[in-house]
């Protein structure tokens, strides 16, 4: 990575990357434990079990090893939208596609999916379709938490860049990764062995983190043109995305029981939509109340982009110690 490509490093969310690693997921639900939760509620989609979907299941859910490169382009923006990113899939040119099939799939290329060496086009619109109903009966309703977690981790990140370098940010982002800002040299540890040539210049281009839900515990990343160059990794938090919020009853005298409540849930940060859809209240009596805790110092705001996060202050964090 040359200081072009530092001056160049950004972080995005991607609600595409999302939807189709939650897929592999159900997949392969032994590894992923942590989304348990979840897993009960969506573990016989018809995307997985339903007979009319079965290109959709065998483009997302396998190889293990990879997916096809053009199913998740890099993000540019940390506000991408699901149907940008799925616009995007359906105008991939044709050669990548068959490029992509072949590199991820080899000889091995399920029937179902035959149709898109001949008309790749008209295959992938089928394909999104269903991943966008998909999404709908999965994704949807969970999205604003998701979301919030994945900012709050962008949030964190880029103060952590801020304050502490690239170095200590990388290697907090995941034990696989280490940077050497002398040599410009970004490792990746754990990479399959006999990877063709492992090392990658990025030449300027640039590199955006994406931190995500559903990628724990692994990395994934893909430096290909002709996308910008991308590392996905585990939202920091992550643990904490299905729990079911638990006012504090020691502090609820003092604070009021909501007050108490939501300054519990602000373990992890979260914006307003988010914290009402999580506790079940009204989003104007949400921001009434974090307007008191802020004032008392024991929450601040933080923007990203858009959004404005709300996390506990050290006075905040103080009260559970």
């Amino acid at each position: 990575m040359s200081t072009a490509d530092l001056s160049r490093l950004r972080w995005a969310v991607s609600p595409a990357w999302e939807l189709l690693a939650s897929i592999r997921t159900l997949a392969r639900p032994a590894r992923h434990a942590i989304h348990m939760p979840w897993l009960s509620d969506h573990r016989d989609d018809p995307l997985l079990t339903g007979p009319g979907t079965s290109a959709a299941r065998d483009l997302t859910a396998g190889p293990p090893s990879h997916l096809p490169g053009f199913l998740a382009p890099t993000p540019l923006s940390p506000l991408t939208a699901l149907d940008d990113e799925l616009d995007e899939v359906c105008r991939t040119p044709a050669d990548v596609v068959r490029r992509d099939l072949a590199a991820a799939f080899g000889d091995d290329l399920p029937a179902g999916l035959a149709p898109m060496l001949r008309a790749p086009r008209r295959a992938l619109e089928a394909i999104v379709t269903d991943l966008r109903q998909y999404w709908q009966r999965t994704l949807a309703p969970n999205w604003p938490r998701i979301r919030a977690l994945l900012e709050s981790d962008i949030h964190y990140r880029a103060r952590s860049l801020t304050e502490r370098g690239p170095a200590a940010m990388f290697a907090d982002i995941h034990p696989d990764l280490t940077f050497d800002q002398v040599t410009g040299t970004l490792r990746i540890a754990g990479r399959k062995a006999g990877i063709p040539d492992p090392h990658r210049s990025l030449e300027g281009r640039g590199l955006v983190l994406v931190p995500s839900a559903f990628a724990w515990p692994k990395l994934y990343f893909k430096t290909a043109e002709p996308w910008v160059p991308v590392i996905r990794y585990p939202v920091r938090g992550v643990g904490t995305l299905w729990e079911s919020p638990a006012g504090n009853a020691d502090l609820a005298p003092a604070l009021g029981a909501t007050r108490a409540m939501l300054l519990d849930v602000l373990e992890t940060p979260a914006g307003t939509l988010e914290l009402a859809n999580r506790t079940g209240l009204a989003p104007g009596g949400v921001s009434a109340h974090l307007h008191k805790l802020t004032r008392a110092g024991l929450i601040a705001p933080h923007r990203t982009g858009r959004i404005v996060l709300y996390a506990r202050t050290a006075r905040g964090e103080a009260l559970y110690h």
